[in-house]
């Protein structure tokens, strides 16, 4: 067999010859290239190192686990789509960290905006990570760090009451003073709802009323509602609260049982969470673990 031959009459076959039309499947275009040549790179690598002025931070991250600790602040889950933002504290991997900073912006390879950042942790280090590997590694496997009611933004403020707007309730937190065991040891246990009336009128009888508890109540706080439909936010409230509803029966005074439905049992500053979202219009992304104690975002 002549070999030589046998290859030119193979290389010679017709259905072997490809087009241009054909050849130019093979071409990568332009866009995809500079996508490759951008993946190729090697990715830039966060630089940990030792925080040099840690000692400024100290008190802050103690201060941060104290309240935690004490319930005035707690950790929420996030998911994917949540933006981080500097000046927030969040874990990842069980330690603390501070963002203090975010750098200037810039589109990913993905299309989403990053950027570089200033990240101290509470064992002394910081590190410039990239703002999107930061978020991934807070959605995956930590949290952020809820903000205090007082560094929230507040509401109903009088300069943002207009002459024309319309009170049309207020919102009420209040706590029960019944020397019945059960109710008096039960801890962070609140009635929350919304009255049409002052709440001063509203309690009045709160000894005679099942609603109540048969007791008197101490008013916790008080929130004035403007252009807002009462029974609506009402129900919104208790609808995000409902895993944290306290169960418990009462008789009133012709001995007829009751089991009032508008006891929770949640921290306070929880409570204020809640209505701050309703207020900004954020809470619909939310739902309450009652086991965790905290809002999450839905997925």
């Amino acid at each position: 067999m002549n070999i030589k031959k046998e290859l030119e009459s193979i290389f010679d076959d017709p259905l072997l010859e490809i087009s241009p039309q054909e050849a130019a499947l093979f071409d990568l275009p332009e866009e995809m290239r500079q996508v490759m040549k951008l993946r190729s790179k090697a990715d830039y690598i966060a630089h940990t190192q030792p925080c040099a002025n840690f000692e400024a931070y100290r008190p802050l991250f103690d201060k941060i686990h104290h309240e935690l600790r004490t319930g005035r602040r707690r950790l929420d889950k996030i998911v994917k789509t949540a933006s981080l933002e500097a000046g927030r504290y969040y874990v990842v991997d069980g330690q603390l960290l501070y963002l203090e900073q975010v750098g200037n912006r810039v589109k990913s390879t993905n299309g989403l905006p990053d950027a570089r950042t200033r990240c101290i942790y509470e064992n002394g280090t910081e590190t410039d990570i990239l703002l999107q590997t930061l978020r991934k590694n807070v959605v995956s496997n930590g949290y952020a760090v809820t903000l205090l009611t007082e560094e929230a933004e507040s509401f109903n403020m009088p300069e943002e009451v207009l002459p024309d707007d319309q009170c049309t309730g207020y919102i009420y937190v209040l706590r029960s003073l019944s020397t019945n065991k059960e109710i008096r040891d039960q801890k962070n246990l609140y009635k929350i709802g919304v009255t049409t009336q002052t709440v001063e009128e509203r309690i009045a009888r709160a000894a005679h009323e099942p609603t109540y508890l048969m007791a008197e109540v101490e008013i916790i706080a008080t929130y004035k509602v403007v252009n807002i439909h009462s029974q609506k936010l009402e129900h919104l409230i208790h609808t995000v609260l409902k895993q944290a509803q306290y169960h418990v029966k009462v008789i009133d005074d012709q001995g007829q049982e009751h089991h009032p439905d508008e006891w929770y049992v949640v921290h306070l500053s929880m409570v204020e969470e809640i209505i701050q979202r309703i207020v900004q219009g954020t809470i619909l992304g939310y739902v309450y673990n009652a086991k965790l104690q905290s809002l999450e975002q839905k997925e």
